[in-house]
């Protein structure tokens, strides 16, 4: 009949008697605002039961299911699938043996030109410009 939890009713009537205090604090004195946001609280946190009735009742008992936390947000798996599989490769298989490896024989690291300064202070901006047309891949 009830959808959600009273943390709701918390929540909301926190948020609002926070916010009524703070805009009432501006132009009353202290105990007034207390008052005010304490009144707005306690209207907030009955007026959420009754909303909370009403969304129960809109929503029905068949769809209930949908709303149901019970479960939800309460384990989080922090392995992924790819290392789950490694690892279970490597428990099941034998001991001495070693996990396949990449094939690197292709590859080559890329050469980028070198800015030699040889203690000038001026650097001879061909270079500069070569330096960077490699790097822009032009």
């Amino acid at each position: 009949m009830w959808i959600g939890s009273i943390k709701w009713n918390l929540i909301v009537a926190s948020m609002v008697g926070i916010f009524t205090f703070v805009f009432s604090f501006v132009n009353n004195l202290f105990l007034g605002s207390l008052l005010r946001s304490l009144v707005a609280f306690l209207l907030f946190f009955s007026l959420m039961f009754l909303f909370r009735f009403l969304a129960g009742k809109v929503i029905g008992r068949e769809n209930r299911n949908m709303f149901a936390s019970e479960d939800k947000g309460q384990h989080i798996d922090l392995v992924t699938p790819e290392e789950s599989a490694q690892r279970q490769g490597q428990e099941g298989g034998k001991k001495g043996e070693q996990p396949p490896s990449a094939d690197f024989s292709q590859f080559t690291p890329s050469d980028f030109p070198h800015i030699a300064r040889d203690g000038k202070d001026h650097i001879d901006p061909e270079e500069v410009a070569r330096a960077l047309r490699v790097f822009s891949n032009e």
